[in-house]
């Protein structure tokens, strides 16, 4: 059942096991899996089934550049971000997991592992197929993205990553939870603080708004589901009136991380062109190929885990030739914001004079590719329901840039933080203060520098750059500002952590977060499979108590 604060009874919203704050992609699966499991779940979120500019100022907040600014890559509608997504599924690396000596507060705590044994299941909601990342997916006879890859094996190797449709979660799961019977989901309704025990041992209620009343309701288990800003925004919030909640202090807020992104080189390879296209799975999923150094040669070289992606020329230099990409870069306009910028490998720079008229040109010379792509975007893109995640064009001369995808060292200055600004619902806006470490920038010059020794070891390929071209690129590298990790981190302690193996907060006997945000390292991978599988998980541990 679904409805709203101002058609909803008081006594009725109390009336629930587990109470759910934010309806993204864990929220949902949250309370999907504990409804399919008797559950009565109550599921409160604070947009509508679209945003509106009244809804979308209750995320205006400050970041330092060049970190996104706090209204981008975030939705509040119901199904979350999942309304934004590109798709991409990718787990955690077994050693993720692992304490490395050579990446500062690794090691999440022991049975955390456990997460991965969900990704089955997180796969089969995101419509994502199989737990097979290898290049197996794609058949018996697949091949190798070029001949000579398997040689460099096994200290730098081939895997996939799948592409869900891409799923709304909103949109998949609305059905079943508007004719629910144990799930009443709360829509337009923002939480806007949690009350708990004068030792602050249990939370006993939590603060409603709709923008004209604000109500507390009684809760018995409570799970933050709000994503890793807003969710963090909402605990450091709650802290301020606590005194109790003191002892998270150490690092409720910090280590904050994203994902960094670059697009540099050029990989040319002599005689045989690699796989670059998209490709589908056995069973019809979309993939694409990417590299990895081994868990063994990034601890021999102490590198951060990171991933390869053969990448498509700037679609701002009009020398690339191509009429598709001069198209979508004249229609530019009508791109979302959050993914202007890859139009030019994220660099903003000023169009040269006489720039647009080359892009025309391009268009007129290559008509025909145009025309193809169109016919795609209309009946692979537009029309499917399983959508191609988006196009690739390769370079005319040969060459690919290489994207490279790492992850972020755990920082505790990279941090979120409240401001004295409020919003119309009496919450503190946020702060985030982001920026890259010494030892990701060295961690990503390294990390080139080795691909491109082992790329020397083949007949045919070979990545070319500048060294010193390398260095300033890398100190500029981005955030991947959808990718917010690290604020309420799972650990054995308060000293070291928020939340404990379970997701529970330390100390507070019936609060939860899922969430990236307790994700205690970040791996390279994008983090909503492993937010489903984390949901997941946490649906069996509190059925199992409630």
């Amino acid at each position: 059942m679904i409805g709203y604060l101002n058609s909803s009874d008081k006594s009725a919203l109390e009336n629930f096991s587990v109470c759910i704050i934010g309806a993204g992609a864990a929220g949902i699966s949250l309370a999907i899996s504990l409804s399919r499991q008797g559950k009565r779940v109550l599921l409160i979120e604070g947009g509508d089934w679209n945003e509106t500019p009244d809804i979308v100022d209750t995320y205006v907040g400050q970041a330092t550049a060049p970190h996104p600014q706090t209204t981008e890559f975030r939705y509040q509608r119901f199904g979350g971000t999942s309304h934004l997504w590109g798709g991409r599924c990718v787990p955690l690396d077994k050693h993720d997991f692992d304490k490395r000596a050579h990446v500062p507060e690794s090691g999440w705590p022991a049975g955390a592992a456990e997460i991965a044994d969900y990704y089955p299941q997180a796969l089969d909601y995101c419509d994502a197929g199989k737990n097979d990342f290898t290049i197996s997916s794609f058949g018996p006879n697949a091949k190798p993205i070029f001949a000579e890859a398997p040689l460099l094996a096994p200290d730098l190797n081939e895997y996939i990553e799948r592409y869900s449709l891409p799923t709304d979660f909103g949109r998949k799961f609305r059905q079943e939870l508007t004719e629910s019977s144990s799930v009443y989901v709360l829509l337009r309704t923002r939480c806007i603080g949690l009350n708990a025990t004068n030792a602050g041992d249990a939370v006993t209620s939590v603060t409603l708004h709709d923008g004209n009343q604000s109500i507390d309701i009684n809760v018995n288990q409570v799970v933050l589901a709000g994503g890793g800003i807003e969710t963090t925004r909402l605990m450091l919030v709650s802290r301020q009136k606590i005194p109790a909640w003191g002892h998270l202090d150490n690092t409720l807020g910090k280590y904050y991380a994203c994902h960094y992104d670059l697009i540099f080189g050029a990989l040319r390879f002599s005689g045989e062109r690699p796989v670059f296209d998209f490709q589908k799975t056995s069973e019809g999923i979309y993939a694409r190929r990417k590299l990895q150094f081994s868990a063994a040669y990034q601890a021999e070289h102490g590198l951060l885990n990171s991933a390869f992606r053969l990448h498509f020329p700037a679609y701002a230099d009009p020398a690339h030739g191509s009429g598709v990409m001069s198209t979508i870069y004249l229609a530019k306009s009508i791109l979302k914001p959050e993914y202007q910028a890859i139009l030019n490998h994220g660099v903003n720079q000023t169009p040269e004079r006489g720039q647009s008229l080359k892009h025309v040109m391009n268009v007129v010379m290559d008509i025909g590719s145009v025309v193809g792509f169109a016919f795609n975007w209309l009946f692979k893109i537009k029309l499917a329901k399983r959508r191609i995640p988006y196009t690739l064009v390769a370079n005319r001369n040969g060459t690919y840039p290489i994207e490279f995808n790492s992850e972020q060292v755990s920082d505790a200055n990279n941090r979120i933080e409240l401001l004295s600004e409020h919003d119309r619902f009496g919450m503190p806006r946020v702060s985030v203060h982001w920026k890259m470490t010494a030892q990701d920038i060295a961690s990503g010059i390294k990390s080139f520098n080795l691909l491109k020794k082992q790329f020397e070891k083949t007949k045919v390929c070979r990545l070319e750059f500048e060294p010193k071209e390398l260095e300033k690129a890398m100190e500029n590298a981005l955030p991947v500002g959808g990718h917010h990790m690290g604020t309420t981190r799972m650990g054995t302690t308060p000293n070291d952590s928020v939340v404990d193996v379970n997701c529970k907060v330390h100390g507070v006997k019936n609060l939860y977060i899922a969430s990236a945000s307790v994700f205690t390292t970040n791996s390279h991978a994008n983090p909503t499979l492993t937010i489903v599988a984390l949901s997941l998980r946490l649906a069996n541990y509190l059925s199992s108590r409630v």
